[in-house]
């Protein structure tokens, strides 16, 4: 008796720890994909050259911020420090309105 006991207990862990790291990983998988909505300040830009030049910019919401990456275009049209509503996803800028 005490070994189906001991059966039943080891199989539910074994079910619970599964359910649980699954939803651990679902859950990372939906932040790493979230898309980033809101009115923000742009308080600086800067480049940085390795094999191509990439360009970011620093954006801030109260206590938030978010270091982006973003097109040449948008680099030259900014002039920090700008207010306007950004739309970012996976760490890279798709729009910034002012």
């Amino acid at each position: 008796m005490g070994y189906v006991v001991l059966i039943v207990v080891v199989i539910l862990l074994i079910l619970f720890t599964y359910k649980h790291i699954r939803r651990f990983l679902s859950e990372t998988k939906k932040r790493n994909e979230t898309m980033e909505q809101g009115y923000y300040l742009v308080s600086h830009t800067y480049e940085e050259k390795r094999e191509q030049t990439h360009y970011y910019g620093v954006f801030q919401q109260g206590d938030k911020e978010l270091i982006l990456e973003m097109s040449l275009q948008l680099y030259l049209q900014l002039q920090p420090p700008q207010r306007g509503m950004l739309t970012a996803k996976e760490g890279r800028v798709l729009s910034f309105e002012g």
